[in-house]
């Protein structure tokens, strides 16, 4: 598969598969090419033998709903492709933000990497209104998406100072303290500390 398209601040494509609930493929002149959604992450498909995350099969059918078949937007923020050479890109269907549209019914996370945060501060809202209205995966917990038996996993969010470069539990004191433009949300401690955060002393995530 091309690794590259022509890379203007946006163009159109149409999509010819859907990956999972934050992925796609789409044609570009002719060409094939994997697309990653900017500023969000679903749960992931069945893979190699590994049972779906709870709410997987959910968020890809979402997806395809949305997009399946359509004529979309693709919108480049800083980055141009990944470490598995998928174009990063916000996704439109005629007016529809589909990268927002995923978080704000709860199919999705917020989930930010630098440099491409245009929208961080609005998928995070989303996040927070889809929690609070306990929307998809955050039906059963304002934190957690609770783990089907099947894979007997919790996911749980946190959030990074980028000042301090500390990460706590959702519920920690600290977060009610940080300026909004210092927090990252982070949907594991892998995640946290393999971008160079360290737990908060007080909540210990």
């Amino acid at each position: 598969m091309p690794a590259q398209p022509p890379a203007p601040a946006s163009i159109t494509a149409q999509v010819t598969r859907v990956v999972d609930g934050d992925g796609i493929e789409v044609s570009i002149n002719g060409k094939n090419y994997e697309v990653r959604y900017i500023g969000i992450d679903t749960p992931e498909l069945a893979i190699f033998g590994k049972p779906a995350d709870y709410f997987g099969p959910e968020a890809a059918a979402k997806n395809t709903e949305l997009v399946g078949g359509r004529i979309v937007t693709l919108e480049k923020d800083v980055s141009e492709v990944d470490r598995y050479n998928r174009l990063l890109r916000y996704v439109y269907v005629e007016s529809l933000f589909i990268n927002a549209e995923l978080v704000r019914t709860g199919y999705a996370h917020a989930s930010a990497y630098p440099p491409d945060v245009k929208y961080r501060d609005k998928f995070l809202e989303l996040q927070r209104q889809a929690k609070e209205s306990r929307l998809g995966l955050w039906a059963y917990s304002d934190d957690k998406a609770v783990a089907q038996p099947a894979s007997n996993t919790i996911q749980t969010t946190y959030i990074g100072n980028k000042n301090s470069k500390k990460f706590h539990k959702s519920t920690c004191r600290s977060v009610g303290d940080m300026k909004e433009y210092n927090k990252v949300l982070l949907n594991s401690r892998t995640e946290a500390i393999s971008l160079g955060y360290v737990p908060c002393k007080i909540c210990k995530p």
